[in-house]
């Protein structure tokens, strides 16, 4: 029976072994620093920089993304690509859903008339720019 002290650190430790388990909530800090790297990707220019307040466009998709971001971060076991053999962290969960998810975001952020419709093949130039966002994500974890 666990003691109610360590109640906390062992419902941690079950959820490091079983490593399926999802926390309730990814802490802010770890969101924000995974907020700001997918952000910069699709701002490079801002890289390192902090919003000012008159920069609203930025401020929007990087709201934007940090909401994807909440729903697609779990506790897992990290990627051998660039984690020891069973060390576990936040990472999403799904690489290719995130993305698709991040760049629906950004480009409806900077689209709002369009009202998160779908793109008309005939409008190329939104359909060249979804791709172009979408480019700017790295094409895989590793």
């Amino acid at each position: 029976m666990l003691k109610l002290k360590s109640l906390g650190l062992s419902i941690i430790a079950v959820s490091v072994v079983l490593g399926s388990q999802a926390l309730a909530s990814v802490p802010a800090s770890v969101l924000d620093q995974y907020t700001d790297s997918y952000f910069w990707n699709v701002n490079p220019e801002m890289l390192n920089r902090s919003i000012q307040p008159y920069q609203t466009q930025y401020k929007k998709e990087w709201l934007a993304i940090r909401e994807v971001l909440n729903n697609q971060l779990v506790w897992m076991q990290l990627p051998l690509c660039y984690a020891e053999p069973g060390e576990y962290g936040y990472e999403v969960e799904d690489y290719g859903e995130t993305v698709t998810a991040l760049t629906d975001a950004v480009f409806y952020t900077r689209y709002p008339e369009l009202n998160g419709r779908k793109i008309r093949p005939e409008e190329t130039a939104l359909v060249e720019e979804w791709k172009a966002i979408t480019r700017m994500f790295p094409p895989s974890l590793c």
